[in-house]
């Protein structure tokens, strides 16, 4: 997204006549939803428009919302099926070792060796753990996001250190 704005939901319907919203939001932990105090929707003629939360009520598995200037179902409703995005800098602070999706995709991912075995293309969770699909010169590799695997990860530098680790990748993948 331009802007530096990331999506981190997705209005569902109105909830109530007053304005307020469902959220379907992206998250694992939607407590952390009480770090954003201003969303982008966007609005007429696809322009992003700038919303302070007003309220954010956890109704498992929806958020419900009110944002200042949508005061009725009317309001409400043309936001339907859209996403809300916030701006990078109010994502709240990862622990150590832990990293946002959006700073891992793109990522080069190189080997305890230094050579490269492409780009982070993609990234799913299993449950156990994430696995990131790293697009190579010979296809796709999938790597478990575990210590095991995962050396270190630079994202100043836009790159993630991997320990090789019989049957995730042949040589013949690293360049």
């Amino acid at each position: 997204m331009g802007n530096n704005l990331f999506p981190i939901g997705k209005v569902v319907k109105p909830h109530g006549i007053k304005g307020m919203i469902k959220v379907d939001y992206f998250g694992e932990d939607s407590h952390r939803f009480s770090f954003y105090h201003e969303v982008f929707i966007e609005g007429q003629k696809g322009k992003l428009d700038s919303y302070e939360v007003l309220k954010a009520i956890l109704h498992p598995p929806l958020l419900i919302l009110r944002l200042k200037g949508i005061e009725k179902i009317e309001d409400a409703e043309f936001f339907i099926g859209k996403e809300i995005l916030v701006k990078k800098e109010a994502f709240p602070v990862c622990e150590e070792k832990e990293y946002y999706w959006v700073d891992i995709l793109g990522m080069e991912v190189v080997t305890e060796g230094g050579r490269s075995l492409g780009r982070v293309k993609e990234i799913f969770p299993t449950g156990a753990n994430d696995v990131y699909v790293v697009e190579g010169k010979r296809g796709e590799i999938l790597l478990p996001a575990i210590e095991e695997v995962i050396q270190s990860v630079d994202p100043k530098r836009g790159v993630m250190k991997v320990i090789r680790m019989e049957g995730l990748w042949e040589e013949e993948d690293e360049i």
